[in-house]
């Protein structure tokens, strides 16, 4: 019966195993359509239940983009913001100005480990907030501890680009050390699993629309 976060732990270790699951939300909007009805002896129709928890899900829920380094998630980010005017969390700078260095830093001072550390840490801080739009950095997937961070109160977008060989590489160490398409072979069943949606790329602005498209109710 919890609504807050969206999923649980409960929910989330139910829908790996395939078991139908659901959080509070829907029986909260239900008890509130009878005691309306209670207060004001007005019937309400029964599907203004969904209507109404569907609408406080999506202003509760976070967006998170999920896809390969370099696909264009942060700037399809920065459009989604300006289209719904919700505040966007890039993690590459966050976990940057956490660590006072650049990304290119952090592997070469402190090693792989200590950039997923510290990208865990981020993740599990923008995980608390309600309503942002996050755009997580290509590797996010690779760390299982991340999953039910991600999950919990975001709806997951993986921003699919097809074009391997077009994928921006400045500044990512692991682009720049593996093919694309070793790293996608690695990554994509993870990005696939982890997501709630798939979003083709596009440009900046229509990958942004369409993730808008794609995720309200």
């Amino acid at each position: 019966v919890v609504y807050n976060p969206n999923r649980t732990k409960l929910v989330l270790d139910a829908q790996r195993l395939g078991i139908p699951a659901a959080g509070g939300l829907l029986m909260l909007s239900a008890q509130a359509k009878r005691a309306c009805e209670l207060f004001t002896g007005r019937e309400i129709a029964e599907e203004r239940i969904k209507e109404v928890a569907d609408a406080i899900a999506f202003e509760m829920k976070n967006i998170a983009i999920i896809g390969m380094p370099g696909c264009g998630k942060s700037s399809a980010g920065r459009e989604l913001a300006k289209l719904t005017g919700r505040e966007f969390h890039d993690m590459d700078a966050e976990i940057e100005t956490l660590a006072g260095m650049k990304i290119p830093e952090i592997f070469a001072a402190r090693g792989e480990e200590e950039f997923r550390r510290l990208e865990t840490q981020v993740l599990s801080e923008l995980s608390k907030r309600s309503g942002i739009i996050i755009a997580t950095g290509g590797g996010v997937v690779t760390r299982k501890e991340n999953y039910p961070l991600l999950r919990q109160n975001s709806t997951v977008v993986f921003l699919e680009r097809g074009d391997l060989g077009t994928l921006a590489k400045a500044g990512r160490p692991l682009s720049t050390s593996k093919p694309a398409e070793q790293l996608a072979r690695e990554r994509m069943p993870m990005y696939r699993g982890w997501s709630d949606v798939t979003v083709k790329c596009v440009n900046p602005r229509q990958n942004a629309r369409n993730i808008l498209e794609a995720v309200k109710p």
